[in-house]
């Protein structure tokens, strides 16, 4: 084999090369709906209402309070995933948003069950029984 031949070759090879890991580094890159940049406006927008609502429950009483706190971080965990469902637009994101949805259920029922007081216990069990019904429909839902 020659030197000009040889030379070709291994520059074939290269630039195969060079085009698979181009393509490789393309396909490991998540799809997005959406620009970034939306993305993390949108994100910002959420962070901003999740702060203003959390503002808004200082005033109110213990009880009413705490209540107040879960339900705004609760929306603002499921805004969030909501919008990472969007920007993705997979059925794994879609997954995670609707498990995302039943913890911040299951996190705003305990903090009702919080305020009651002898009914505590069978409240919390109810809640619990809830979340892992709503679980299990998202794992056979993203199945």
């Amino acid at each position: 084999m020659n030197s000009t031949t040889l030379a070709v070759t291994l520059a074939a090879v290269a630039l195969v090369a060079a085009a698979g890991y181009g393509v490789q580094s393309a396909m490991s890159t998540a799809p997005t709906l959406m620009s970034p940049g939306d993305h993390d406006q949108a994100w910002r927008s959420i962070e901003q209402a999740t702060r203003a609502a959390l503002g808004r429950c200082r005033g109110l009483p213990e009880s009413a309070r705490h209540l107040c706190r879960a339900e705004a971080r609760a929306r603002d965990r499921v805004d969030k995933a909501e919008l990472d469902a969007r920007y993705y637009g997979t059925i794994e994101a879609q997954a995670r948003a609707e498990d995302v949805r039943a913890r911040a259920r299951f996190d705003v029922a305990r903090s009702e069950c919080e305020a009651r007081g002898d009914d505590r216990a069978s409240c919390l069990a109810e809640a619990r029984t809830a979340q892992a019904k709503a679980l299990a429909l998202s794992k056979v839902a993203s199945s």
